[in-house]
């Protein structure tokens, strides 16, 4: 989901390719034009609009500050002289300009793009169908597949119950919650009061193609999907609340 993760073009999986050889790993920094604040225990510990963005192959990317722009524990960032990086849960609120960041900063190159569409889409959770629609919003975000988002009431939400606690955060889109279908467990998610990127996915339900219980059908053909870190079921016990 960035330059330097997934699909992105310095990713694990990229999708296009380049016309020469590109090193094993790469380090890329460039000007980030919002000002950024840190806020732990209402005291601003971070205030910087001289920031930079750091990507490194496989992470996300991550803020570099000026050191005497920082008031708390930091370590030094090699690719800046004289910059250093805060951990993202070292302070309680990220603020870009008025606007609160969550799970990670923002990415520039990373697009979020939701198209209405008249494809049928037909989901099947261990053989028993549980959704079926001809209005899906096809949700299409780099570094990530296709995403098929169905109106609640082309989904058997008799076969669903909530996935209690469990919570999961995308720093473009918001908080999603989970639900089990069909004995299984966390195979779809519904994003309540998203973020204004999700907003044409507000209260559509969505399901997670990657899973092996999980069986998407578009206009008759099963939705193939390379592995995600969501494929398996480990992360639901590390998002799970209480």
């Amino acid at each position: 989901m960035s330059l330097t993760v997934g699909s992105g073009p310095f990713g694990h999986r990229p999708t296009g390719r380049f016309d020469f050889e590109p090193p094993e790993r790469i380090t890329f920094v460039e000007l980030h034009r919002p000002r950024v604040r840190g806020i732990k225990d209402g005291e601003t510990v971070v205030d910087s609009d001289r920031v930079r963005l750091v990507y490194r192959t496989g992470s996300l990317p991550r803020y570099a500050f000026p050191a005497e722009d920082v008031r708390i524990a930091s370590r030094p960032e090699p690719a800046v002289e004289g910059y250093v990086q805060v951990g993202w849960d070292a302070v309680d609120t990220w603020l870009e300009e008025d606007a609160e960041r969550i799970v990670h900063p923002h990415d520039p190159y990373h697009r979020i793009n939701v198209l209405p569409s008249s494809r049928q889409v037909v989901v099947r959770v261990d053989g028993e169908t549980v959704a079926e629609s001809t209005r899906p919003r096809i949700l299409f975000e780099t570094g990530l597949p296709p995403r098929y988002y169905l109106p609640a009431e082309d989904v058997r939400l008799d076969l669903l119950a909530d996935a209690d606690g469990l919570t999961t955060g995308c720093a473009y889109k918001g908080w999603a919650r989970y639900l089990d279908a069909a004995g299984a467990e966390a195979v779809a998610w519904v994003y309540d009061e998203p973020l204004r990127d999700g907003e044409p996915v507000r209260g559509l339900v969505c399901f997670f193609q990657e899973r092996d219980e999980v069986e998407v059908v578009v206009d008759g053909e099963v939705v193939e999907s390379p592995p995600t870190q969501w494929s398996g079921t480990d992360w639901i016990s590390r998002y799970r609340r209480g």
